[in-house]
């Protein structure tokens, strides 16, 4: 290879991993070693309104972006908070409408007025126990299909008291919660030392 073709090799390199990986923060996500991750600090830059201080910390499952996989969009995300977010049915319905409309519209290649015709997001939750709610999202899929999709969302939350962190684990999937991908995503665990 010659110096003139290494150097725009070695800068596409080097924006391709800070574009997959927005921190040098480590992803507190343990997974397979096929499912792919990033980490994103808050405020994130699709949902400014989320006022959290902290890191997101993603992992997609292989077949997240491919439709028809019986793991497309199937993925897990972990908030971990300086502050507590006072999580409730109602306040994981609002946030998570937020997250997913600011979410779609950012990645969409549509024009200004085409990107207004996108569905709004609608999500519905309810409390299982003190620090697990389960839930539904109808939102739109920007990324790989252009339609809309039904998502289904598990979120636990637990405080680390140890390192002083509230972390919020979010599993989703449009599969019923019956599906082989729910025992995939349970093994996605969050390797934070709080004991």
């Amino acid at each position: 290879m010659s110096f003139a073709k290494t150097i725009p090799f070695i800068i596409i390199t080097l924006l391709f991993v800070q574009c997959g990986n927005d921190s040098n923060t480590k992803n507190l996500l343990s997974a397979s070693e096929n499912w792919r991750g990033e980490v994103i600090e808050f405020p994130l830059e699709f949902a400014t309104s989320l006022q959290y201080s902290g890191i997101e910390h993603v992992r997609f499952a292989p077949g997240w972006g491919k439709e028809g996989a019986s793991d497309y969009f199937s993925y897990a995300f972990l908030w971990d908070l300086s502050e507590n977010p006072q999580l409730s049915a109602k306040k994981l319905e609002s946030e998570m409408e937020t997250y997913f409309d600011g979410l779609m519209r950012l990645v969409s290649k549509m024009d200004s007025e085409q990107k207004n015709k996108i569905p709004k997001s609608k999500a519905f939750f309810e409390k299982v126990n003190g620090s697990v709610y389960v839930g539904k999202i109808l939102t739109y899929d920007a990324f790989t299909t252009k339609k809309e999709v039904n998502l289904n969302i598990t979120v636990k939350y637990s405080m680390c008291e140890l390192q002083d962190k509230h972390l919020v684990l979010f599993n989703i999937s449009p599969q019923s919660l019956e599906h082989q991908i729910w025992k995939k995503l349970k093994k996605v665990t969050v390797t934070m030392n709080c004991k």
